[in-house]
């Protein structure tokens, strides 16, 4: 009985005598790519030129096999892995090939050719046995992974954040952005729900919970999500996009790298994407310019991925505007924490708004705030408050929080405070209903 191994086990302890011969063979493949297809070709393949290639170096490691046995020279071990490994060296990722494969690896981090990590399952860790040649190498990857798409990395142009084919955000960055190695970050997309149904499964939500949240949605509330970096902000956004009902209303999503896929079950939904500039600045798309298009674009809502910077005042005029139900993430620690870093951000703009009155306009079009963490005893992503604005008091956005995780429980429990958005939900037409102290 044969047993297949993970493609991460597949990378590790590979005999030095295959390291040095796959080192010969890659140097004579470089050159044989290069002459078999073009640099478009090259930086692109098409299914044709992989059929090509995998061809070619099933040649070369055969007559590298025959070389050795005709010289008594030492025999590669395992010719299939020297072939699949030349491949990804040439088409794919290289050694990272196995981690993007890897299906329950978050992110990849390397810090120069020699140190990289991974994130799984929120925990992170070296990867042992896994290394570039040297940081040129690691550097030539970037560049024919972003260079398909319009970007360059290099001395002018030190630090790259694209979306790869498959999903995933790849961010890297080199001297003189860096002090001395390229630093790569692969974040994969992993859709780990498209539903609240979905959020129920993993345990990020308690089933209450989720039906007042789904009830939210429909009745058209305006929704900020809260958490710090890799607590599942985008996940429960696109969850909470998937509840929107009507077919009749026209959603646009703004993202500075796209992730959402609010597009594959919204008939009437634009997703529009930030790009950055060139050395120059030219061709810069920014994210403030894409939620001041989106409201010329007749949209019911507006969905931001994530507001940053001055495109937090955008949001929020979106939402004062009668753009009912919009949703975006901002990073925070908790609900008062992310209302404050909103108005903060929103001073940034040029219209140089003072706090006082950012504060209340925040104060009048927020209504929930979703306070979302990740627990590393655990693992788990939850959500850890909803949390409800009610108005002014002074100069701070005051609110309660009537959903919070029960210490006792260890579960998200309604605190008993009744929401003042039940009143627009039932207005909207949505049948909904709160739980009692005891559950539905």
């Amino acid at each position: 009985m044969t047993t297949t191994q993970s493609p991460l086990a597949q990378s590790k302890g590979i005999p030095a005598g295959d390291r040095a011969g796959e080192r010969l063979l890659r140097a004579e493949m470089q050159e044989a790519v290069s002459r078999l297809l073009g640099e478009a070709e090259l930086l692109s393949p098409g299914p044709e030129d992989e059929a090509r290639i995998r061809v070619l170096i099933r040649e070369r490691v055969s007559a590298y096999q025959r070389r050795a046995a005709a010289t008594n020279a030492p025999l590669l071990s395992d010719p299939e892995g020297v072939e699949r490994r030349l491949f990804d060296r040439l088409l794919r990722l290289g050694v990272l090939q196995p981690l993007i494969e890897a299906p329950g690896i978050e992110e990849i981090i390397c810090n120069g050719p020699n140190r990289v990590f991974v994130i799984e399952d929120g925990r992170k860790r070296l990867v042992p046995d896994l290394y570039f040649e040297d940081d040129e190498e690691l550097r030539q990857l970037v560049k024919r992974l972003v260079g398909p798409l319009g970007r360059r990395l290099d001395a002018s142009s030190p630090m790259v954040d694209v979306r790869l084919p498959d999903g995933s955000r790849l961010n890297a960055a080199i001297p003189p952005a860096t002090t001395r190695w390229t630093s790569v970050t692969i974040r994969k997309f992993i859709l780990r729900a498209q539903s609240l149904e979905q959020l129920i499964e993993l345990g990020t939500l308690t089933d209450p919970a989720a039906r007042f949240l789904d009830a939210a949605v429909q009745g058209g509330v305006n929704i900020l999500v809260s958490g710090p970096t890799g607590s599942g902000k985008t996940t429960l956004l696109n969850a909470l996009g998937s509840a929107i009902a009507s077919t009749s209303e026209r959603v646009i999503t703004v993202e500075e790298v796209a992730e959402l896929q609010l597009e594959r079950h919204l008939p009437d939904c634009v997703a529009l994407q930030a790009r950055a500039g060139n050395i120059e600045g030219a061709g810069e798309i920014r994210i403030r310019d894409l939620v001041r298009n989106a409201l010329r674009m007749r949209p019911t809502r507006i969905v931001v991925g994530e507001v940053r910077g001055a495109e937090s005042l955008d949001m929020l005029l979106a939402m004062n505007t009668g753009h009912e139900g919009s949703l975006t993430t901002i990073h925070g620690n908790t609900p008062r924490d992310a209302l404050d870093r909103l108005v903060t951000l929103a001073m940034m703009a040029e219209e140089r708004l003072s706090g006082e009155v950012l504060a209340k306009m925040a104060a009048r079009t927020i209504e929930l705030v979703i306070q979302v963490r990740f627990e590393p005893r655990t693992g788990r992503r939850r959500v850890a408050t909803i949390f409800e604005v009610t108005g002014l008091e002074g100069s701070i956005i005051a609110g309660n929080a009537f959903w919070t995780i029960d210490p006792t429980a260890d579960r998200l429990k309604w605190t008993g405070i009744q929401p003042r958005c039940l009143a627009k939900i039932a207005a909207r037409g949505v049948d909904y209903m709160l739980p009692t102290a005891e559950g539905w």
